[in-house]
C-alpha cells in the first residue's frame, strides 16, 4: 500500500480504515509504542515450559501489516461488520477478496486476499481472520446477515487443540 499511496501504512489504514468507520478502539501503534492506551486485559506468554509471563507491555511494531494493530472485540465487529455489507470496498474488491482456495487452517477453511471463510456448524458461512501476539489470541468473523463474534484471549497453551477451542466459541457465539 505504502508503494501504491506514498503514504505511510499506518497513515492509510487510520485514514481509509479507523476514522472511515469510526473505530474508536483501534490503532496502529507508532514504533516504540509499547503500552496499549485504553484500558485492557493483562497478555501471557509462556517460553517453552516455563511459567507464564506477562508480556503487556511490548512494541507490536515488529508485526507491521500482520500484526501491529489494537483493537478491541467490539470494534472488530464493526470492521468485520461494515466490510462484508460493502462499507468499506466496492463490491468487485470485495468479491475479489472472498475468492478463496482452501487452507490447511482448520477443516473447511478456505483463504482469500486477507479474508478467511470458515464453514458454521449451523450452515452457511462466516467470514474474518484472526491475530496473534505474544499475549494475544482473536479470533473474530461475520455472517453476511450481518451477525458478528469475535473472541479475544490472553493466554493460551501452546497446542492446536486450544486455538480450535477459540474458533468453536466463534462458531457458537455465530450460531446462537
Amino acid at each position: 500500500m505504502q508503494r501504491v499511496t506514498g503514504r505511510p501504512l499506518a497513515e492509510e489504514i487510520t485514514t481509509r480504515v479507523i476514522d472511515r468507520l469510526g473505530l474508536r478502539h483501534t490503532s496502529f501503534p507508532p514504533v516504540g509504542e509499547q503500552r496499549i492506551r485504553e484500558p485492557h486485559p493483562h497478555g501471557y506468554h509462556v517460553f517453552g515450559t516455563g511459567a507464564p509471563v506477562d508480556v503487556t507491555e511490548l512494541d507490536p511494531s515488529w508485526g507491521w501489516a500482520a500484526g501491529q494493530m489494537v483493537a478491541t472485540p467490539s470494534d472488530l465487529n464493526a470492521f468485520f461488520g461494515a466490510l462484508l455489507d460493502g462499507k468499506l470496498l466496492p463490491a468487485a474488491q470485495l468479491a475479489e477478496m472472498k475468492r478463496t482456495v482452501p487452507a490447511e487452517m482448520w477443516p473447511g477453511a478456505r483463504y482469500g486476499l486477507g479474508l478467511v471463510s470458515m464453514p458454521l456448524s449451523c450452515g452457511g458461512l462466516a467470514w474474518g481472520h484472526g491475530g496473534d501476539i505474544p499475549g494475544y489470541e482473536t479470533r473474530g468473523a461475520a455472517t453476511e446477515d450481518g451477525r458478528a463474534a469475535t473472541v479475544a484471549v490472553t493466554m493460551l497453551p501452546p497446542s492446536d487443540e486450544a486455538e480450535a477451542h477459540v474458533r468453536q466459541v466463534v462458531d457458537t457465539a455465530l450460531c446462537s
